[in-house]
């Protein structure tokens, strides 16, 4: 039982080390359209952000976009931890 529980343990810690914690300050103007999407969508900033990041693309030349998407009331993983 010891080794399953000190297994399981090991596990968590690789997986966090892959999750990034971040506290976010939005000035006023993105943070009106991220609440907006969010209260048009009947869920909490978070969740927006969360799957905002989820669908993020790099491209080649370092740009970062966002393809549009409309948001779900499916709460990601990452949300929910």
């Amino acid at each position: 039982m010891l080794f399953a529980t000190r297994a399981a343990f090991e596990a968590r810690r690789r997986e966090e080390a892959d999750e990034l914690r971040a506290e976010l300050w939005l000035s006023a103007a993105p943070s009106r359209l991220i609440r907006a999407a969010a209260d048009r969508g009947g869920l909490m900033p978070a969740p927006i952000l969360a799957q905002l990041a989820k669908r993020v693309v790099v491209g080649k030349n370092g740009t970062v976009s966002v393809p549009p998407f409309t948001p779900s009331r499916v709460i990601p993983e990452a949300v929910r931890k």
